[in-house]
């Protein structure tokens, strides 16, 4: 069953010069003074986590966007949003 990701409303998003970071208000990372900084493919997959697309569809978008063999935007991408997900930035919902 196709799933679709989107951004938890416990996070608040910050851009420093041209650099991306996650500050979650909930959750594992926030008893913590650290934030989490997004690549830029990190700041490219975040800003189209809107709840229309999943994995496939962002790595898909990563791979033409960078020029990047799919399988790997795939497992990148996958491994990426594992990670947002086990810090609560992310959910995931099944179609």
């Amino acid at each position: 069953m196709p799933s679709r990701l989107r951004r938890t409303p416990d996070v608040v998003e910050r851009t420093v010069a041209e650099e991306t970071f996650l500050l979650p208000v909930r959750g594992a990372l926030a008893n913590t003074v650290e934030m989490f900084a997004l690549s830029e493919v990190g700041q490219f997959v975040w800003s189209r986590v809107d709840g229309t697309r999943g994995v496939p569809e962002l790595a898909a978008e990563v791979a033409q966007d960078f020029d990047v063999a799919e399988d790997q935007a795939r497992t990148d991408v996958a491994e990426f949003v594992a990670q947002l997900q086990a810090y609560g930035l992310l959910t995931e919902e099944s179609d």
